[in-house]
């Protein structure tokens, strides 16, 4: 059966594409699924720069009632908070209310979706081989998500997961492939919410979307 509402969806990269699948398919019925995405979506845009040039496009499409979906990392630098980088993006003042059309989805990973992976911390500590009580309690708290796994893998993990390492400034070849590994095979959003406030915001939303069109 076709989903009711299908999103053009874009993201920065590999793991946020599975990131965002898997919490679609978490709140999806199985028989009757209500959400899905666009044929060849969600798009991989290597980076925010790229969603945010397609985001005056998606304004344009919420007119016609067509559904879109980015979901962008917060990082470090670029903003303090998550309404700061919205109201940016919207071109408003610091402090206005901030107005979507319900058919605009842009969301926040606190401070990128790293954290709402690590959120689901016995299934990832279990995965990665890692002691759980080494993983942050709530993962939005820390400033470089990447780098505390990172950290861990180096001096606490298993030499299984040593192509996930960085050479450099760059992470390693393999470790989009197993992030989304875990993703795809171990990750449940809905255990993962209960440790990354951000994440819950944004499951909210999505069960708020589906609770207004439930009569489709």
């Amino acid at each position: 059966m076709s989903p009711k509402i299908k999103f053009y969806a874009y993201v920065e990269d590999a793991p946020s594409a599975a990131v965002l699948t898997k919490m679609m398919d978490s709140l999806n019925d199985p028989e009757s699924p209500f959400f899905g995405f666009r044929e060849g979506y969600p798009r991989v845009m290597q980076g925010s720069s790229q969603i945010r040039k397609e985001f005056p496009a998606n304004l344009a499409l919420a007119s016609e009632g067509i559904y879109t979906y980015s979901l962008v990392d917060l990082d470090v630098y670029d903003y303090p908070c998550p309404p700061a980088l919205l109201r940016d993006w919207l071109g408003i003042e610091q402090g206005a209310d901030i107005v979507l059309p319900p058919q605009t989805i842009l969301r926040v990973a606190v401070r990128t979706v790293e954290a709402w992976i690590m959120a689901d911390r016995k299934e990832f500590a279990r995965y990665f081989d890692l002691t759980e009580s080494l993983l942050p309690v709530i993962p939005d708290d820390k400033l470089r998500p990447r780098s505390v796994f990172i950290s861990l893998l180096r001096k606490k993990g298993t030499k299984k997961f040593r192509w996930m390492l960085p050479g450099d400034s760059h992470i390693g070849p393999e470790y989009n492939s197993i992030l989304c590994d875990f993703i795809e095979r171990h990750w449940s959003p809905i255990r993962a919410e209960q440790n990354s406030p951000s994440l819950k915001r944004t499951m909210e939303r999505l069960r708020a979307i589906a609770k207004a069109n439930e009569t489709i």
